[in-house]
């Protein structure tokens, strides 16, 4: 029976969430264990009402392998409920989708709302999200009509009251009338649990189900997709374009060869903007996996090569997207100095001394391959390769001697020296964008810029007094000497002043 079938293969695509903390309100879903039941053993046939004399305590149950995805029967649609629900006062909360939409009843979740304190503790049952907040509205698009409800079942041990849903002519189920359907408060014990039941159905009058993001608040969604086309429906302007290999270990699912069947993918907000201006990606996950580890670069594409222009240090942390989930990241793109904004790292990324030409966004989030990216145009003025302000200049002869401030200041690290000359051959190649690097991180945007501008057809040799980490981000540790190729010129830079 495809139901069945539908729930076997959901529960398995929800493996990874087997030993993690299941939407305990804390801790780092990668690493902290739990090791509850695996199988529910409740008695589900009667309704169950706790009393002062008897309790839920002890583990709650829970499946090994809780799914949070369903495929309905009842039209081309897919849900995907956060995997992870967060409660004030040290409540916990899971949920999960133990049955799919059918002709004869909605999709269902079940779980457990428990008291995660020491001591004996009042909830606010209707301000947890998805527990007691259960109506989940589209932040964008549509009326107030288009709002998914979870109607609890007599089995909620928190329902106050049980409502009526019926199955519309467009086959989808819905509400007839609107509640409050949740007591207002519940107490609960050290370690007491109580029982969640409920089913996804649409608002009164709501017709079909539009796709989108449905919002609990600010704390849990409901996402919504079309199941046999869960891809981006709008023709990409880079359409048919064949790329040169993208540097890592993986392919990219690009923007611009994605069709209806793509389940993950970046899409811009647009693919041609001037400089300088605003784009921004979003990463969709329309698939039955969590997607890792999700961390944004732009490069750059010249000659048929790429090259990375940004960030250049990454946290450590391996980032996460559900089923479902979307995840923004804003490309703030200038020609010449950026405006910070202070939202880079998690909202972004702001970068001047870009010039015109195509970039790539990529996201670490893929499915199936590891990573996925859009193509954009930044139209503009090529990159202008400029020494930073502090630098002086004395020349003697056909050499040019630069001196930054950070060269005599008697602070870590020592003072230090590179050479720059032109060369009969060259090596790594380098692009503007690169030698205009910030300077925030080592001092790279020190080196190469504060030296190529100097160079010229009667100076043929530049030395640059700086620091021990400038050099060493030019030269390269442990190196005496390094090539470069900028701009169809070859240069050598050395340590030291001779460059002989």
């Amino acid at each position: 029976m495809r139901r069945r079938a539908l729930l076997t293969s959901l529960a398995a695509a929800g493996a990874g969430l087997a030993g993690c903390s299941f939407g305990d309100g804390g801790g780092d879903p990668e690493h902290t264990a739990v090791d509850p039941p695996e199988t529910d053993t409740t008695d589900h046939s009667q309704p169950q009402r706790d009393t002062e004399t008897d309790r839920r305590t002890g583990d709650p149950p829970r499946p090994a392998e809780p799914p949070h995805v369903v495929e309905l029967e009842t039209g081309p649609r897919t849900y995907a409920l956060s995997p992870y629900i967060r409660a004030d006062d040290g409540g916990r909360v899971a949920l999960w989708f133990d049955r799919t939409a059918t002709a004869d009843h909605p999709a269902r979740l079940r779980g457990w709302l428990r008291n995660g304190n020491d001591f004996e503790n009042t909830f606010r049952v209707r301000r947890i999200p998805v527990v007691g907040d259960i109506r989940a509205q589209q932040p964008r698009g549509y009326d107030h009509e288009a709002s998914l409800h979870l109607a609890p079942t007599e089995r909620n041990d928190l329902a106050a009251a049980v409502p009526a849903v019926v199955r519309d002519e467009t086959g989808y189920w819905r509400v007839e009338d609107v509640g409050p359907w949740l007591t207002e408060t519940r107490r609960l014990a050290p370690g007491e649990w109580v029982r969640l039941e409920y089913e996804v159905v649409g608002s009164p009058g709501m017709s079909e189900r539009p796709t989108g993001t449905y919002e609990f608040g600010d704390e849990a969604t409901l996402s919504v997709w079309d199941t046999t086309s869960p891809g981006p429906d709008t023709d990409s302007r880079f359409a048919g374009r064949s790329l040169p290999a993208f540097p890592g270990d993986g392919d990219v699912q690009w923007y611009h060869e994605a069709d209806a069947e793509t389940v993950a993918f970046v899409r811009p907000s647009t693919e041609r903007v001037d400089l300088d201006g605003l784009v921004a990606f979003e990463v969709v996950n329309h698939s039955h996996e969590r997607l890792r580890c999700g961390h944004w670069n732009l490069y750059k594409l010249v000659d048929g090569e790429w090259f990375r222009v940004g960030p250049w240090i990454h946290t450590s942390d391996c980032r996460l997207l559900s089923p479902g989930e979307r995840k923004q990241w804003p490309l703030r793109a200038f020609n010449g100095e950026a405006v910070p904004t202070g939202g880079d790292c998690h909202g972004g990324l702001t970068r001047g001394h870009l010039g015109g030409g195509e970039y790539a966004v990529v996201a670490g989030y893929g499915h199936p391959e590891p990573e996925s990216g859009a193509l954009v145009e930044l139209v503009g003025d090529p990159a202008t390769v400029a020494p930073t302000a502090d630098v002086t200049t004395e020349r003697d002869g056909s050499t040019v001697t630069v001196t930054s401030e950070r060269y005599g200041d008697d602070d870590h690290p020592p003072d230090a020296t590179f050479t720059l000359q032109y060369a009969a051959a060259g090596g790594e190649r380098v692009v503007a964008e690169q030698v205009m690097r910030p300077s925030r991180f080592g001092g790279d945007g020190r080196g190469l810029r504060n030296a190529l501008p100097f160079l010229s057809a009667d100076v043929d040799r530049v030395v640059v007094r700086t620091d021990a980490h400038v050099v060493d981000s030019v030269v390269g540790d442990e190196r005496d000497a390094r090539r470069y190729t900028f701009r169809g010129r070859d240069y050598l830079v050395s340590r030291g002043a001779s460059g002989e």
